[in-house]
């Protein structure tokens, strides 16, 4: 470890971090008081005393704003490449970065480097299709998207987890889906409360749409969490209040599986035996499900759902409720 001037640091990879301005304020009320107890992790040389800063963002903009002018710190590698491959195997399992996260960062490896995907994955003693898999998250991410969940206004699950899977299956445009996020951002909405508000958004009435696009995002989801799921509604019986929860956990499985499926290796032993045990298992039945649910839907009718309950994946869009064949 040394001691370096912070002007000496290189902030490229900034943009590859993800923003917590709560966790960042309690870290500058400790550096005040303490110093930085940890140091920066850096790629560079000694001799030219320029160095790329790879992780501790949130200690070197603390230390600016206290006027600090040298900052303890780690090389960990002299090259770029080979920094950052060291730091996403430091952090491989999720502990320290976010997937978006090292997405960016391999995406750096890739264009920057001008590493091929398989010296990346050999690098990372990772398979091709692992590296693929997380440089086709990015692709779907338009430039607004990506600045809100990269600067901590949007949530990176909402999105993986709900809107991304959700937006593909109705194919609804990118142009919806920066007004949306672009809408909601910042508003301290928690992911379920963003996951409901875009089904209703991208398949709801006007009424809904016309509140977030006006910033009045927490009205709109007043009016969809009233007893979404009829628990407190006593004119069903067990039956059907127990069809109406099932109904819920199938639609909101059904996009976690989308989002979740172009994230996860299926080249691995045991999971890749499972994995395709249960969806032929699904396969076999999906085209009476896809019936049965269409069947469903035109028996209750195609009201409005402007001021009414909508769970996640309740209103199809256009065709998508034939979408499965």
């Amino acid at each position: 470890m040394e001691t370096i001037e912070l002007s000496s640091i290189d902030l490229r990879l900034e943009r590859t971090r993800q923003r917590n301005h709560a966790v960042e304020q309690s870290l500058l009320d400790s550096i005040a008081r303490e110093g930085i107890l940890d140091p920066l992790y850096i790629t560079g040389s000694t001799a030219t005393q320029q160095y790329l800063l790879l992780d501790g963002f949130k200690r070197y903009r603390c230390a600016r704003k206290l006027g600090m002018g040298m900052v303890p710190a780690e090389c960990v590698a002299e090259d770029v490449a080979t920094g950052i491959v060291t730091f996403i195997r430091r952090n491989e399992y999720g502990s320290g970065i976010t997937i978006l996260e090292q997405a960016s960062l391999i995406e750096e490896l890739h264009q920057r480097c001008a590493m091929s995907i398989y010296e990346i994955a050999q690098r990372l003693d990772r398979s091709p299709s692992w590296v693929s898999m997380r440089l086709g998250i990015l692709d779907d991410l338009t430039p607004l998207v990506r600045e809100k969940i990269l600067s901590g206004a949007f949530p990176v699950r909402a999105y993986l987890y709900g809107i991304k899977g959700f937006t593909r299956v109705n194919n609804i445009g990118k142009e919806r889906v920066d007004s949306f996020v672009g809408a909601v951002s910042g508003k301290q909405l928690s992911t379920r409360e963003l996951f409901v508000l875009s089904r209703a958004f991208f398949t709801g009435g006007n009424v809904i749409e016309r509140l977030v696009l006006e910033g009045d995002a927490h009205r709109a989801l007043r009016m969809l969490t009233i007893d979404a799921d009829g628990s407190d509604d006593t004119t069903l019986s067990e039956k059907e209040r127990l069809f109406i929860k099932e109904l819920q956990t199938h639609a909101t499985g059904m996009s976690w599986i989308i989002a979740q499926g172009d994230t996860m290796a299926m080249d691995t032993g045991s999971f890749s035996q499972y994995v395709n045990l249960w969806s032929a298992a699904i396969l076999k039945r999906l085209s009476k499900y896809a019936v049965a649910i269409k069947e469903i839907y035109d028996r209750t009718g195609h009201s409005e759902c402007s001021a009414h309950p909508v769970t996640p994946g309740s209103r199809p869009q256009g065709n998508s409720a034939t979408v499965a064949h």
